[in-house]
């Protein structure tokens, strides 16, 4: 099952409340296209929410755009639950049972998908768009809506985050032929949007970051680093988690690393960001572990110890490198 954009914003047309689910520890694709679909869908007078259970990272605030709730209740009807930029329960822990309230389940993502857990309603998937950015534009154009200053916001932020500012392999024409459009909307400035993204760091972030990369481990001749974040550290240079994000890109810059990895211990379990940056799989890798994501760009979660979760990763991760 694929189904047609067309089809997907009749059936966004005919319904009157929808909850939209961007996946666990949401990136700039996850919250910019839940967020540019939610605004879409209220300009059509439709009731709409982005349903998470986590703070908003600080980088990515601008996104929240008065879309974000963590009560599934605010919508006491909810005729569409829609997963974005995800495709199964485990990647919206803490809100299975809200999604199930939905009488339609609807998904769209551009990650390659294997087998999900959720009987859908409906479906589109296409591996080959660089960010759901992509996708939800189209949807967007398909429900005749207008692409207002925010929105672009939205979707330009979806779009530059997943592909590495358009360095990614991912990256393709129509990447930017929608990111041009953008520019004919009034009051679009890529710059400011690319600084609220990246430019945004605190100088306890910064020195967190050194104590980080004084601290990583080298595998597989130093094809794969591997860095950690843990809650001592946070509290040692007084920062929050989200802080960290971009860490993984510092990572991937070390010259003659194939594979990098962050570890981010949280207080309930350890997640992993992972990237590959010419040959490895690291979406196969995360796969092994109940994750998943793209060739290039993956995650996973372990309910273990960080040393637990490190013994059963980096060996995988070794393995990942060996052409």
């Amino acid at each position: 099952m694929n189904d047609s954009l067309r089809s997907i914003a009749t059936i966004m047309k005919d319904i009157n409340s929808v909850l939209i689910y961007p996946h666990i520890n949401m990136d700039g694709d996850a919250l910019g296209s839940c967020s540019a679909l939610c605004l879409a869908l209220r300009s059509l007078g439709k009731k709409a929410y982005v349903m998470i259970s986590e703070p908003v990272p600080k980088n990515l605030d601008f996104l929240e755009c008065g879309c974000t709730t963590t009560d599934d209740s605010v919508i006491e009807d909810v005729e569409l639950s829609l997963m974005l930029d995800c495709n199964s329960s485990n990647r919206i822990v803490g809100r299975e049972a809200a999604f199930e309230r939905g009488r339609l389940k609807g998904c769209i993502d551009h990650h390659a998908v294997g087998v999900t857990d959720i009987k859908f309603d409906f479906f589109r998937s296409e591996p080959k768009s660089a960010a759901t950015g992509e996708i939800i534009y189209q949807l967007i154009r398909n429900l005749g809506v207008e692409i207002n200053l925010d929105i672009a916001n939205c979707l330009f932020a979806a779009i530059t985050t997943d592909t590495g500012n358009f360095q990614h392999n991912n990256t393709t024409k129509r990447s930017h032929d929608i990111v041009g459009h953008f520019y004919q909307v009034a009051g679009f400035d890529s710059k400011a949007i690319s600084a609220l993204i990246y430019d945004r760091q605190s100088k306890e972030a910064l020195m967190m970051e050194g104590k980080i990369l004084s601290a990583l481990e080298f595998h597989a001749d130093g094809k794969v680093a591997v860095g950690a974040v843990t809650q001592a550290l946070l509290t040692e240079c007084h920062c929050t988690m989200d802080e960290a994000e971009g860490m993984i890109q510092r990572i991937m810059s070390i010259d003659g690393v194939e594979v990098g990895a962050l570890f981010k211990e949280t207080t309930d379990n350890i997640r992993v960001s992972l990237r590959g940056k010419y040959y490895a799989n690291v979406a196969a890798v995360a796969t092994v572990f109940g994750g998943g994501g793209h060739i290039k760009a993956a995650g996973c979660t372990f309910n273990t110890p960080l040393a637990t979760a490190k013994e059963q990763l980096i060996p995988e991760l070794v393995k990942a490198v060996k052409k």
